[in-house]
């Protein structure tokens, strides 16, 4: 499996119209367009994507050059009496001194220094006969861990660990806009079902005003009691609250949807527009369950986080194993040296006669050197920090991998849970659809025995209550249908391919797979 780095913005999708521009005319679709784009809640996921990137680079950055440059100038006076200068009464001496020089360390656990040191040394001391002199190195230290902090994976672990952070966060981002899909898909399928309901009401509302206008017209013939009046005129107070009630809970819907978009509806938003065709429904069929659970195993995003948390825990494992051995280090040091100066006048002809730059020329010829070969060696009594941190280690990476399985247990349950469901949900729409029809013919026939004189309004209102719940009924199980099919998707980890969505990095498509 190929594993990339990614930060994702932007939402490419296969429709190109500005759905900005065509609120009016909104899908499901249109409306999950514009809440990734929007929503202010994955705008903030998606910018720890960028803050994990640079952590990357801050780890990366310990394996880079150090220059450094140092300088100073010293003045001493030191007071003596001696028999052999007795016209000397104190030792006086000035240096002024410069170093730059470059540092790096590298993954293997070497780290090196190359310094360039000068110095300018004066004074009244007469066994020196430069004065002033100047001395002049080259100087190239080793240091190389051979136990402790020794080898590339064990120096390269935090930054292992960054990039592995940054595409948990990744990840992350792409289940918050999995979430933020399956919950505008909930809202706008809910917010539909409540726009037909209000027609409902609103149509069962019209059948209540002309029953109660037809009693009065039969009330005033004197064929019917005033008692039916009243119940028309009850039954029309009934469904107008009714009515209201269904308006309340659109507009709390519709507010309620406003908000996950970062409030980008406008007034041209017509939430009839979410209402969803008969045909849409097709057919689906369910796979069996080792089917179902090896596709979600493939791609679910909390098993995908959970496995790059898995890798952290082991590479901080690895990395605490290799702190408990002691620390033996290996060092090598290298250098030449060099000298000139100005000759006393008292003392003989010198051969390092010269000034600052004579110095280079000594150095260069290698009239002075140095080196050095050593090991040093520094172990904890007892080493009970570093005991107690692997132990710690040990068991975090227990915990991640009981934590794994206990995803993959409750991934299974959901799966058989959304089957259930939609098994549930199919049968229940055509119990619906078939309940719409019988109350529909039950409603045709009162009707006519009222018209025969052989039915009465509390027998009307009776059947048209019974025909408008079948209808909501049948409202309400094909929403359920549709929301048990898009949650079995989300427990698949299919929801981007419900909906045709593809997020692209940069021009380059990214699909589940390439994490």
């Amino acid at each position: 499996m190929r594993c990339v780095s990614i930060l994702v913005f932007i939402c490419c999708l296969y429709s190109t119209p500005s759905v900005a521009d065509q609120q009016n005319l909104m899908n499901i679709r249109d409306l999950i367009v514009l809440g990734l784009e929007a929503n202010l809640g994955l705008q903030l996921e998606g910018l720890e994507v960028a803050k994990n990137k640079e952590s990357i680079k801050q780890e990366q950055s310990v394996f880079d050059s150090t220059f450094f440059a140092t300088a100073g100038y010293e003045r001493s006076s030191t007071p003596y009496d001696s028999s052999y200068s007795p016209s000397i009464s104190e030792s006086r001496a000035e240096s002024l001194s410069g170093q730059v020089g470059l540092s790096k360390s590298f993954m293997t656990g070497l780290s090196t220094t190359v310094a360039f040191d000068s110095q300018w040394l004066s004074g009244n001391d007469s066994s020196e006969n430069l004065d002033p002199r100047y001395r002049t190195a080259l100087v190239l230290e080793l240091n190389q861990p051979l136990l402790k902090n020794f080898g590339t994976a064990v120096n390269s672990t935090r930054l292992e660990i960054s990039k592995s952070q940054q595409r948990q966060t990744a990840l992350s981002y792409l289940l918050q806009a999995q979430n933020l899909i399956l919950q505008l898909e909930v809202t706008a399928r809910q917010l539909a079902a409540k726009v037909e309901i209000i027609q409902l009401r609103q149509q069962s509302l019209t059948l209540a005003n002309d029953l109660y206008l037809a009693n009065k017209k039969r009330f005033d013939a004197g064929i019917i009691a005033v008692t039916e009046i009243q119940e028309a005129e009850t039954e029309v107070a009934a469904r107008q609250l009714s009515l209201s009630l269904a308006i309340q809970e659109q507009n709390l819907l519709l507010e309620e949807l406003n908000r996950q978009l970062d409030h980008r509806l406008t007034a041209k938003f017509n939430p009839e527009s979410l209402i969803a065709s008969p045909s849409s429904l097709g057919t689906f069929t369910v796979a069996d369950n080792e089917t179902l659970f090896d596709r979600a195993l493939q791609q679910r995003l909390e098993l995908k986080i959970n496995n790059y948390v898995i890798q952290s825990s082991s590479l901080q494992h690895d990395y605490l194993r290799n702190q408990l051995q002691p620390q033996l280090d290996l060092k090598l040091q290298f250098g030449i040296n060099g000298l000139a100066g100005k000759e006393r006048a008292s003392s003989l002809q010198s051969q390092y006669s010269g000034d600052w730059l004579n110095s280079f020329s000594s150095m260069s010829n290698a009239d002075g050197y140095q080196w050095l070969a050593g090991v040093e060696l520094t172990m904890p009594l007892g080493n009970r920090a570093a005991k107690s941190r692997y132990r710690q280690a040990e068991l975090q990476l227990k915990q991640d991998r009981y934590r794994h399985k206990d995803l993959e247990s409750m991934i299974k349950n959901d799966l058989l849970q959304q089957k259930i469901n939609i098994f549930h949900t199919k049968e229940q729409l055509a119990i619906t659809e078939r309940f719409e029809s019988l109350a529909k013919k039950a409603l045709e026939q009162e009707q006519q025995r009222l018209q025969e004189g052989l039915s009465d309004t509390f027998r009307i209102i009776i059947f048209q209550q019974r025909m408008v719940a079948a209808k909501i009924d049948r409202i309400n199980a094909i929403t359920r249908y549709h929301l048990a099919l898009a949650q079995m998707d989300y427990a698949l980890g299919q929801t981007f391919e419900r909906h045709n969505i593809v997020l692209r990095n940069n021009a380059e498509e990214l699909t589940l797979e390439d994490i």
